[in-house]
């Protein structure tokens, strides 16, 4: 069926992702701007920290204060290039996707807006669970307490370590809506798109939507597990370890699911219309007018080998190199909080 010549994709009402549509740059440099920004912010505000109060003791070594800020900058950018990478990858996604979907050029834009936005209450409704969570965990966390509980309320570093949570509530609970919202959509639009059964190339945007999500968790679950080397980590990381990781594989399949129906629901109606085709040829294979015909007529073998390849098609839109980066993927996010506790047991045996 055609289409008309897909039009580009409506701008995004998100505040996060409108800086990436507009500067044009690949999600991962828009990212470091924003982890350089927030380093010089922090420089600043220490720099008006002790020519306000004077210099404060540090809870650790420079070394490992320097560490943390840096880390804590990179996070922030990943967080944040971590979404715009799903969302573009989902408009583009779409745009790949438009000769099987049905409906006009109103539908296709209404999808764009949709799939990959959040709606203003639920992305109202998140940034204020953010903030909260993040004062939250910056007030209450043990952990955190003991790192900058030195720090007066009037100083501004105080302000800038509550900030930083401030944001990693904020960007981590956006970017994790985000990603169930994306999933959820693309499940019900597999379940709408038209099926080849002999050409899916094209549904593998499916299996790399889930990839992708795959990378972004990884990186982020990777980030999370130097905070740990570093001895900064909160108590609340052990929880979002434990999240990031179960999220990794549910995002890895759940976008594939209402494709997976869809072919297979196609699948199902071939096969029931070529064993109806075999039942009608053999009777009349097995009828007496069936001498007439010439020997050679193969049709009822050919229909069983048509039965054969239509059932060897696969029903999941994944190939092989899919599987494998996945479970490498996977297997370097899992190794890594090894790989952190490891080092944290090994450092904490040399100093004891």
């Amino acid at each position: 069926m055609e289409r008309s010549p897909t039009k580009a994709a409506p701008p995004s009402p998100d505040w996060l992702i409108r800086p990436f549509e507009v500067s044009k740059l690949a999600p991962a440099w828009l990212g470091l701007g924003v982890a350089i920004a927030w380093l010089l912010i922090v420089g600043l505000a220490h720099t008006a920290a002790h020519i306000m109060i004077g210099p404060a003791a540090l809870p650790f070594s420079l070394a490992r204060f320097t560490s943390t800020v840096l880390l804590a900058a990179a996070l922030l950018g990943l967080l944040l290039a971590g979404h715009a990478h799903l969302y573009l990858g989902a408009v583009s996604d779409l745009r790949r996707l438009r000769p099987l979907l049905p409906g006009g050029d109103a539908d296709f834009e209404r999808l764009t807006r949709d799939v990959p936005n959040l709606s203003p209450p639920t992305r109202r409704l998140v940034t204020i669970f953010g903030i909260v969570g993040g004062v939250a965990v910056a007030t209450l966390d043990p952990n955190l307490r003991d790192l900058h509980g030195h720090l007066s309320r009037a100083d501004p570093r105080y302000l800038i370590f509550i900030l930083q949570n401030v944001l990693f509530g904020t960007l981590g609970f956006r970017l994790f809506a985000a990603e169930v919202h994306m999933t959820r959509a693309y499940a019900r639009l597999g379940e709408r798109i038209e099926v080849d059964l002999f050409d899916q190339s094209i549904l593998f945007v499916f299996a790399r939507k889930g990839l992708r999500s795959v990378v972004v968790w990884v990186l982020i679950s990777s980030a999370l597990s130097m905070f740990w080397v570093l001895d900064s980590a909160g108590q609340a990381n052990v929880v979002i370890a434990i999240l990031v990781l179960a999220l990794v594989m549910v995002a890895l399949i759940a976008p594939t699911r209402g494709v997976h129906l869809r072919i297979a629901a196609v699948k199902a109606t071939e096969l029931a219309r070529v064993t109806e085709a075999i039942r009608s040829e053999r009777a009349a294979t097995l009828a007496p007018r069936y001498a007439d015909r010439p020997p050679e007529d193969a049709r009822l073998g050919n229909l069983i080998q048509y039965q054969e390849f239509v059932n060897s098609i696969r029903e999941w839109p994944f190939d092989l190199s899919i599987v494998a980066r996945s479970v490498l993927l996977i297997a370097l996010g899992a190794g890594s909080w090894l790989g952190g506790a490891v080092v944290e047991r090994l450092l904490g045996l040399a100093l004891d």
